[in-house]
């Protein structure tokens, strides 16, 4: 069967025009030649790569992030009955973990029991001051870069907002034991978790920070 020229659609051996684009035919069109097969374009070969489960949104994506929540009173257990200390610091991108260094406490203990000293107070006076002086540390937080708050020690670390899948609070305290008052917060991302605990029920403070969607 003859094809047009043209567009390549077949055609009547008798037409002088073309039913698909109404090109003039020449007489005695013959077949259509076979078109060259088309390659497929080669595959790249990826050798020892592991494809992540998520890639975190650009910082593009955020042209303006700054500090909007700081938190404290967490901890990740370690062996031992140890714990590291953090305050939490929520932006609008990241989750970012300041580290309570040993200097960290050294400085804050040094400056509340001076200023409780200087003030006369007694034994429950001098732990107020030094709860007083951890709430303080902890806001210095909020007139902070986040790009500042993650190179103030070595041990900070961010994880991105969008890993968040869910935050679970649960307690833990005895009621037996008025005294033993405990409650764990795990984030629970994509591939991960991340597990806190805490003296203090941050419930309201995380469904602030986060929403209430997201903490459970």
């Amino acid at each position: 069967m003859p094809f047009c020229s043209n567009c390549g659609q077949p055609i009547q051996s008798d037409s002088r025009f073309c039913a698909s684009c109404g090109a003039p035919l020449q007489a005695g069109a013959g077949p259509m030649p076979n078109a060259p097969p088309v390659q497929p374009p080669p595959q790249p070969v990826y050798q020892n790569v592991q494809t992540p489960a998520y890639y975190p949104p650009p910082p593009s994506a955020y042209p303006v992030e700054t500090v909007k929540f700081a938190i404290g009173n967490l901890a990740i257990s370690k062996s031992w009955g140890r714990t590291d200390a953090y305050t939490l610091i929520v932006t609008q991108r990241r989750s970012i973990f300041a580290k309570y260094t040993q200097e960290i406490i050294n400085e804050i203990f040094t400056t509340s029991r001076a200023n409780a000293q200087a003030e006369g107070k007694g034994f429950f006076g001098k732990w107020g001051a030094q709860m007083k002086e951890f709430g303080a540390y902890q806001e210095r937080y909020l007139h902070f870069t986040p790009d500042q708050v993650l190179q103030e020690t070595p041990g900070n670390f961010a994880i991105e907002n969008a890993w968040i899948r869910r935050i679970k609070i649960q307690d833990h305290s005895d009621i037996y034991r008025s005294s033993y008052v405990q409650f764990s917060i795990t984030f629970e991302m994509v591939n991960q978790k991340l597990d806190f605990i805490s003296g203090y029920d941050l419930g309201s403070q995380f469904k602030q920070a986060y929403g209430p969607a997201i903490v459970h």
